[in-house]
């Protein structure tokens, strides 16, 4: 009894959390737009709520009417689909990346350097005073460009970028079939892959030389690997888990946040579902976090003979995303890099002066809470409601940068259309999930706490933003299988009041009318 409590409690809480989180960011999308610059400075400026739900309300209708007519329902060509959607991307993608100069720059630049460095003897970037020194969590993708610097030389970045693509296939592959298990629906692969596809500012991060796109891709086969766990209880899911979250938090530390949810979930089914067998998962997890960083850093330690130190203090990009400024709430202003420096290059001394500067900034947004709203709110919209999350920033140094208004436009109806979509689920059949398929949401709810006081970028934010697509999709299948039905029973209705009554019963036309309302309603408030 206190177990099936303990159970609907934790369901309920993060059900509640994330319905919170999804409501607040709805409407962000609905009234704001934040466009980033070449030089990642943010502008805000206001949006068309009334337009955007009128969009959404064209989404909708055409959703309906091609579920009705093409009779989604009833035909399931994924494998089909997914597999000429796979090819064209590999066939196009190859293309462009060896045909457009879309170089690494910056980070991705320095962390090529530091791989052609192993290659050739120059091991300057490993010296606590060189950027892997520095950036000891870059350490992982290093050694992997390492091995692709010695095999393909001067073009081992464009090879990166294809494998990228395989990366990209492979976190489309998973998502859909997280979806299936979450909600045991065939279809709902279909239209997950649908949106996916169309999410082009994900596409983008093909080109990018930096390890999100693996690590993507390998946190997301950790994840089903995780589902699969959770419904089957095979004991080969843990170590596919283990593998998978292992490589991920190797290409990019940041999947430590999908990390920390997967462990979490492991506890509840301990504890809840009495599994003891998951204890295995719990005690391997532990060393699969240590091992994300050994690994690497013993191999350069073979290479180089160098032990890398603890480089910036993590605690650094705490201080820098808690900073303020009017274009770049809590985005990179080379604080991390600066206190580092300042300090000789000394991690320790390093830590203790970014502990002064934290306990200073804390202090003063805890004696002025109003202007810390306001941070928080500017910061949250920079990186939330940015409709390309970085993506076309990322090609802006090559012949293949794409940009102007329609294309954010139609990214700004996206992005408020997942966000709607999402909410329309909550509002539908959110309630009904089960705790262990809660897996998405609570990563999602991790993600954006932590980059509340972490490091602001869209492209941190991107990871979780498509995590919501299949609840989007989700949410617009429970619309419209609600008007399929509703339509059905006006249609046999006689009198207009009795047509109208039924109308007015339909939660569809309730969920979009109190967002007209509450929308209405905010307007006259600000």
């Amino acid at each position: 009894m206190f177990d099936s409590q303990l159970k609907k409690f934790g369901k309920n809480f993060i059900l509640i959390v994330f319905t919170i989180i999804t409501i607040l960011l709805t409407y962000l999308s609905l009234f704001l737009n934040a466009y980033t610059s070449v030089d990642e400075k943010t502008t805000i400026v206001l949006d068309n709520p009334f337009k955007v739900i009128g969009w959404f309300i064209i989404v909708l209708i055409a959703f309906y009417f091609v579920r009705k007519f093409f009779k989604t329902q009833d035909t399931f060509y994924f494998n089909y689909i997914f597999l000429i959607i796979s090819l064209s991307l590999l066939i196009v993608g190859t293309f462009i990346i060896f045909t457009k100069n879309i170089f690494p720059v910056a980070d991705q630049q320095d962390i090529l350097n530091a791989a052609n460095g192993l290659v050739n003897g120059d091991y300057s970037y490993f010296l606590p005073t060189g950027y892997v020194g520095k950036c000891t969590n870059q350490a992982g993708i290093v050694m992997i460009l390492y091995y692709l610097v010695r095999i393909f030389g001067e073009n081992s970045f464009r090879v990166f970028q294809v494998l990228n693509i395989f990366g990209l296939i492979g976190s489309y592959y998973c998502i859909c079939k997280i979806s299936q298990i979450s909600f045991q629906n065939d279809e709902l692969k279909n239209w997950t892959l649908f949106f996916l596809v169309l999410f082009l500012p994900l596409t983008w991060y093909v080109v990018f030389v930096y390890g999100n796109m693996f690590g993507l891709f390998f946190s997301l086969f950790a994840i089903l690997a995780g589902y699969n766990y959770f419904e089957t209880g095979k004991i080969k899911y843990i170590f596919y888990a283990l593998f998978g979250i292992t490589l991920a938090m190797m290409f990019k530390s940041n999947y430590l946040i999908i990390f920390v949810a997967m462990l979490l979930f492991v506890l509840f089914d301990v504890v809840l579902n009495k599994r003891y067998q998951s204890i295995i998962l719990v005690i391997l997890l532990i060393p699969t976090y240590f091992a994300s960083s050994w690994i690497p850093n013993q191999m350069i330690h073979s290479i180089t003979g160098i032990e890398l130190g603890k480089g910036i203090p993590m605690t650094a990009y705490i201080e820098m995303g808690l900073q303020d400024s009017p274009d770049s709430p809590g985005w990179f202003n080379s604080y991390n890099w600066n206190v580092y420096t300042n300090n000789g290059s000394d991690s320790e001394k390093a830590s203790e002066q970014v502990k002064e500067d934290l306990k200073n900034t804390l202090t003063y947004w805890a004696t002025h809470p109003g202007e810390f709203i306001n941070f928080l709110y500017r910061k949250t919209v920079s990186q939330w409601c940015n409709p390309d999350f970085q993506g076309t920033w990322l090609l802006r140094h090559s012949d293949f940068y794409i940009h102007g208004d329609g294309y954010y436009a139609f990214f700004n109806i996206f992005q408020s259309v997942i966000c709607l979509g999402t909410l329309a689920y909550i509002y539908f059949t959110g309630r009904h999930m089960k705790l262990h398929r809660l897996l998405l949401p609570t990563i999602f709810i991790g993600g954006f706490l932590f980059h509340l006081f972490w490091e602001a970028k869209g492209q941190y934010t991107i990871t979780y933003f498509v995590l919501l697509i299949p609840y989007c999709a989700r949410g617009l299948m429970d619309m419209t299988n609600e008007i399929n039905d509703g339509v059905l029973r006006i249609q046999v209705a006689k009198g207009y009041k009795k047509k109208l009554h039924i109308l007015w019963e339909m939660d569809s036309f309730k969920y979009i009318l109190l967002l007209i309302l509450s929308v209405i309603i905010i307007n006259f408030l600000i």
